[in-house]
């Protein structure tokens, strides 16, 4: 395949201004969105962080609303094409959060829930089975940075799709269960993560492409179903 149609969607960024710590102005999203464009990406999901503890919901989709308004103004007519979801933090509990599947990505079934990175429980595995149970599909964020263990627990309560962090596949040592994930069709998308405007973030993408290998088709067939869908 050419350079073209391998363009995978970046599915996971922090590049709305000031709505969370991934972009302090409507200047450094215009200088990711750039980025972005010169190493080929063309379709980004912004995901600021939701932290259930912290935040409104109201007060969330108000925020991300107004900062993706002063983007979408500001950004060339040629920028990537960005749609809007969330970053999730997983807590206990969080089944009963009215309103859950608006932080879902831009109108899917799908939402992107970040794991607690300490303190694991097991009442986390109770509440994604009774999200999922009530009809959402659930994608864990970076499961590049959790140990496998708490991976494959919730795996046994039936979460099959994984999003992979780039920077996770460009090192000399790559974890040999991240490319199992990839290959057995778990992995879903890939994203940068980006936080500021990191010049190695869409560098790091493009190898972590190569990385994949032969997998990289089925992601991108997997996250291009989903991007469609927003």
């Amino acid at each position: 395949m050419n350079k073209q149609s391998m363009d995978i969607v970046d599915f996971h960024s922090h590049i709305l201004p000031r709505a969370d710590h991934g972009s302090s102005s409507v200047e450094t999203s215009l200088a990711q969105l750039d980025l972005a464009k010169k190493a080929g990406v063309s379709r980004i999901i912004a995901t600021p962080h939701f932290y259930p503890h912290k935040h409104t919901l109201e007060q969330f989709l108000t925020r991300r609303a107004e900062s993706a308004e002063a983007l979408f103004r500001a950004a060339p007519k040629d920028s990537p094409v960005v749609k809007l979801g969330a970053e999730v933090l997983l807590c206990q509990g969080l089944e009963n959060f009215a309103g859950l599947e608006s932080l879902c990505l831009g109108g899917t079934k799908y939402i992107l829930l970040e794991l607690p990175f300490s303190d694991f429980r097991e009442e986390y595995c109770t509440t994604v089975r009774k999200i999922m149970k009530s009809g959402i599909e659930v994608i864990l964020a970076h499961v590049d940075r959790y140990s496998k263990e708490n991976i494959e627990s919730m795996y046994d309560v039936g979460v099959r799709k994984f999003q992979l962090n780039a920077e996770s596949l460009c090192g000399i040592f790559k974890q040999k269960h991240l490319l199992e994930w990839a290959r057995e069709g778990l992995v879903v998308a890939l994203g940068s993560d980006i936080h500021g405007a990191d010049k190695k973030a869409y560098h790091r993408f493009e190898k972590a492409k190569k990385a994949l290998g032969d997998s990289l088709s089925v992601i991108k067939e997997k996250s291009d179903e989903i991007f469609a869908q927003m």
